[in-house]
């Protein structure tokens, strides 16, 4: 890339065949920049890829895209100090790409009273642009039964770099615990798009009795195996909800990859994997 008039055709042009902001397309660029050099890092083990970044790489841009990086750090201690460490190294791994990263901030992340992880702010510069990035690190996940090494296609070169990922089971467990659990005071739509899209767009790669294994795990470490059970139930309660159904109305008005589905559509989403996993004894 020669200059930042160049990118900016690019992000335009490639927003407008994927229906979605240039913004969000260069803010997707920028984090699959930092992510080539995570791959070349001594942390390319240890950096696991999880949630909307890494559902946008297997459903393509046109189908899913996300403002941010979710991971979660194996294999290494994770505090404030060593994750601001890690990530300040993974910052001077030469790429030749001419962009340039600058560490801003990390500050807990918190849900409540719950430590859940660290928000790590980013600047990604490519003179004149100045590109805020944000990524959310935690650790502990229960991967099931493992990470993977997934080939992350590149978005505008022919080839791919080999990164650390959830599976496709874990990712699938944690969002339909997540839906499920939180019944009607779930405020991210996206939770049940994600449901939806993977389960149309990867329906063949979906591992049945993987997935009924890593529900289990997610909801044993969540302590949400009962409320589980009773999934037609508040399936049904969600569908009735009108606060809920504002909130997909909404999502759908904001991301064209949604506008032609259905609320009920993406409850049936959640209910029908649920039913398959239960019928054929794969989750109890």
């Amino acid at each position: 890339m020669k200059n930042a008039m160049q990118l900016k055709a690019i992000m335009k042009k490639l927003a407008k065949e994927n229906q979605i902001s240039a913004q969000l397309v260069l803010q997707n660029y920028m984090l699959e920049r930092f992510l080539e050099r995570v791959s070349l890092s001594p942390y390319r083990d240890n950096y696991i890829i999880k949630g909307g970044f890494l559902i946008s790489s297997m459903v393509g841009l046109n189908s899913r895209a996300t403002m941010d990086m979710d991971a979660t750090i194996k294999g290494y201690p994770v505090t404030q100090d060593t994750v601001q460490k890690m990530i300040e190294k993974i910052l001077t791994v030469p790429v030749d790409d001419d962009i340039t990263f600058t560490f801003k901030s990390i500050g807990e992340i918190r849900e409540g009273d719950e430590y859940t992880g660290y928000r790590v702010a980013l600047t990604a510069d490519f003179p004149p642009m100045a590109v805020p990035l944000k990524l959310d690190i935690t650790t502990g996940d229960k991967i099931t039964p493992r990470e993977i090494q997934y080939d992350y296609k590149l978005m505008l070169e022919d080839r791919h770099i080999q990164v650390m990922a959830y599976n496709l089971a874990t990712i699938l467990a944690e969002k339909l615990e997540t839906v499920i659990s939180r019944s009607d005071q779930n405020t991210r739509p996206r939770d049940y798009y994600d449901v939806y899209i993977l389960t149309k767009l990867q329906a063949e790669n979906i591992d049945f009795p993987a997935l009924g294994a890593a529900l289990m795990a997610t909801a044993s470490k969540r302590g949400s195996d009962s409320i589980l059970q009773d999934y037609r139930a508040i399936v049904e309660t969600v569908r009735n909800s009108e606060i809920m159904r504002r909130q997909w109305d909404n999502y759908r008005k904001d991301f064209d990859y949604a506008s032609t589905i259905s609320f009920d559509e993406v409850c049936d989403a959640v209910a029908s994997t649920m039913d398959t996993l239960i019928t054929n004894n794969f989750f109890n």
